[in-house]
């Protein structure tokens, strides 16, 4: 029998186990009778949050929590066949290097139903501080080598006293969490993004809006339009409108990525967020919400973003079809409203578009 946890009396509100079996889907009957279940709602709880990494974490340090001992980490199989650490609870330093030495030189050390202790060829100490190793791929989809991942938990104290029993409960939890992270996961991203260019849409772009603190001056914010995409819609069809906007999007990107990719010295990799972000709000807007540079700066880049699409070559077969972006740039005033703001930025971008619909003397109903 596992060890109780001590829980907020909130906790035993999220169902009654005397509802469960009547609302709980067939996977979550495999933990309905036994201590599992409430521990399985609170890490459910857990996942309620838009970074899908940070409630994978707070659901392990939970689990942790409940050995009474250990770190846990899930990692995952790359493309080239590689095991890389994807999620732990743990920063700490020999936790890491131990995880280090399992994923990325050792394959899944049991089969379903096998005896769960290691064998590796490595030192007394890493021996004893590893103490599982969970296979945990999806069964559906085991062809589809992304979906191949497993857990190791290490430091586990009085791990040799559980009987089998409890670390199927333990794996069938893990895995209950990695497919509702899994869901999660999607259904966020389908609905805060657009499905054109793949970056974030209009719905998040009011989610940040609501979220954000008007009286922080850190933020800048920068409108983007296509210059004559319903020129291009209406004379060249909309396919090569939507590769118009597909390349605008792709030099935004470029420019402000959202996230960027760290290489660890253990070769791990980690996805760091850049604190820039660009929306696409509309069929030809774009915003740029960054607190990470001032104004200056993503004037300069801007000017450059516009450089390049004024380049963008669509195959439309006419030396004078103009294409490109016009932008505005300004810094939120913490005494205005952000929507005073945007507007400030629109007026900006309108005074640019007007001025190269004068450059190349054409018509502004085009």
């Amino acid at each position: 029998m596992a060890n109780q946890i001590m829980v907020p009396d909130t906790a035993n509100q999220i169902i009654a186990p005397d509802m469960a079996e009547q609302i709980m889907a067939p996977d979550e009957l495999l933990i309905k009778n036994n201590d599992f279940y409430l521990f399985y709602e609170m890490m459910m709880q857990s996942l309620k949050t838009d970074n899908v990494k940070e409630g994978l974490n707070n659901s392990l340090a939970m689990l942790r929590s409940h050995l009474n001992s250990g770190n846990i980490a899930i990692y995952r199989k790359n493309e080239d066949g590689v095991y890389v650490l994807k999620v732990c609870d743990s920063k700490n330093d020999d936790f890491l290097k131990s995880v280090g030495c399992i994923v990325n030189k050792t394959k899944p050390l049991f089969e379903e139903n096998e005896i769960f202790y290691l064998d590796l060829n490595l030192s007394e100490r890493l021996k004893n501080m590893m103490m599982i190793h969970i296979d945990i791929t999806d069964k559906n989809k085991k062809n589809n080598i992304n979906d191949e991942c497993g857990v190791v938990i290490l430091n586990i104290e009085d791990g040799k006293e559980r009987d089998r029993c409890f670390w199927q409960r333990v794996k069938d939890t893990i895995q209950i969490i990695l497919k509702r992270a899994r869901s999660y996961e999607r259904n966020i991203k389908a609905i805060t993004t657009d499905l054109l260019t793949g970056l974030d849409n209009r719905n998040s772009y009011e989610m940040r809006i609501q979220s954000f603190d008007e009286s922080d001056g850190e933020l800048i914010l920068a409108i983007f339009d296509l210059f004559r995409l319903k020129y291009v819609n209406d004379n060249y069809t909309h396919f090569k409108g939507d590769e118009y906007i597909k390349s605008v999007a792709k030099i935004l990107h470029k420019y402000w990525p959202k996230n960027k990719v760290r290489v660890n010295d253990d070769g791990t990799e980690e996805i760091l967020k850049t604190g820039h972000c660009v929306y696409r709000t509309g069929g030809d807007e774009f915003v740029l919400l960054t607190t990470k540079e001032n104004e200056m700066l993503a004037t300069i880049k801007a000017g450059l973003v516009q450089q390049e699409a004024s380049m963008i070559d669509l195959g439309l077969g006419e030396d004078n079809t103009v294409l490109g972006i016009n932008y505005g740039v300004v810094t939120h005033n913490p005494e205005n409203s952000l929507k005073q703001t945007f507007m400030k930025a629109d007026e900006i971008m309108q005074e640019d578009k007007a001025k190269m619909y004068k450059k190349y003397n054409l018509d502004r109903r085009h």
